[in-house]
């Protein structure tokens, strides 16, 4: 079996899961064509989406050239295949016997007009709307058409690709190794990707409530870092907070679990039968700043989610755990 992850690198799955699938005996290979300040490790960088529409289609076109004839499995993340955002290329594929897979990560394909309707926190609730509600439902025609399989990260999107299967985020864990519990936290690291979507005005103002009561300890932000110093500053803080509205945990409390360091998010109450033992700490705008405390305060209650976060990622989040789910997929479409 042959798989290509392609064209987005996203959260680092692109590059993590065909890494993964390589170590379980898969061809596989990582195509990216939308640099980003993280620096992910993709094993083919094709700075296109950041070119001129001439030299971007081109690129496009040539990335097409390169890699349709060479491999059996086309795992396209972000609702773009070879030749996006319009995905003119979908029909090559099963005209030459090929198999398509869609992994969907977030605003690609999450109504918003549903989540705001539906819900009281979700991704969307203060969201300034970046998404393409146009090019949202074309994706989804698309896939209906011409995809064997659709995948969501989080089981919010669930709600809005029905047909998919949820797949947990993967973890190179070996990035990521278990660190020691502080008996004197020193740092609380909250490293949103967009602000709106995380909450982060609410979190800073826990921090802000907090400072006086804690002055040893640094309440920090970080920003569009490179992904190894993101990493590093993980591996540093004492506690992490993730968001406040989504209703599922991201990939940066994966990586917090990982290192063992208690990560803070809001879960949404018809998600718990999912999370399997996950210790996440829950909280929400009304109660981030209080759940943080008492955090902080209990050494004790730091170690056990340490340990339970570490071990719940090895169970659940480890990349060959993952990939060996994909590789199920793979094999339940007909690649071989």
């Amino acid at each position: 079996m042959k798989v290509l992850h392609a064209p987005s690198e996203i959260a680092g799955q692109t590059s993590i899961l065909a890494r993964a699938l390589r170590d379980l005996g898969v061809e596989a290979h990582s195509l990216a064509t939308n640099p980003t300040f993280a620096q992910y490790a993709v094993d083919e960088m094709r700075p296109y989406d950041a070119m001129s529409p001439p030299r971007r289609y081109l690129g496009y076109a040539g990335n097409l050239a390169r890699h349709l004839g060479k491999w059996d499995v086309f795992h396209f993340h972000f609702g773009r295949t070879m030749i996006p955002p319009h995905n003119f290329d979908l029909p090559l594929y099963h005209a030459l016997g090929k198999k398509v897979v869609f992994h969907y990560h977030g605003c690609d394909i999450r109504n918003r007009a549903h989540m705001l309707a539906t819900h009281s926190a979700s991704t969307c609730t203060e969201c300034d709307p970046f998404c393409h509600p146009a090019r949202q439902k074309r994706i989804l025609a698309s896939a209906a058409r011409f995809a064997d399989a659709e995948i969501v990260s989080t089981p919010d999107l669930l709600e809005s690709a029905p047909r998919a299967k949820q797949v947990h985020v993967a973890v190179w864990l070996p990035d990521y190794p278990q660190q020691a519990v502080r008996a004197q936290p020193k740092l609380v690291l909250h490293a949103p990707t967009n602000r709106l979507i995380k909450g982060t005005r609410h979190i800073e103002a826990a921090f802000d409530l907090l400072r006086p009561k804690f002055p040893n300890i640094e309440f920090r932000t970080v920003e569009k870092v490179p992904w190894p110093e993101l990493q590093r500053q993980m591996r540093e803080c004492d506690v992490f907070v993730d968001q406040v509205f989504m209703g599922w945990y991201g990939m940066v409390s994966v990586e917090a679990m990982a290192v063992g360091k208690p990560a803070l998010c809001h879960i949404r109450p018809d998600f718990e039968p999912r999370m399997h033992g996950a210790p996440i700490v829950r909280t929400s705008v009304a109660t981030i700043a209080a759940d943080l405390e008492a955090v902080l305060t209990d050494t004790p209650r730091r170690e056990r989610l340490g340990d339970e976060g570490r071990a719940y990622v090895e169970r659940e989040h480890a990349a060959p755990v993952v990939a060996a789910r994909l590789i199920e997929i793979y094999q339940a479409i007909g690649a071989r």
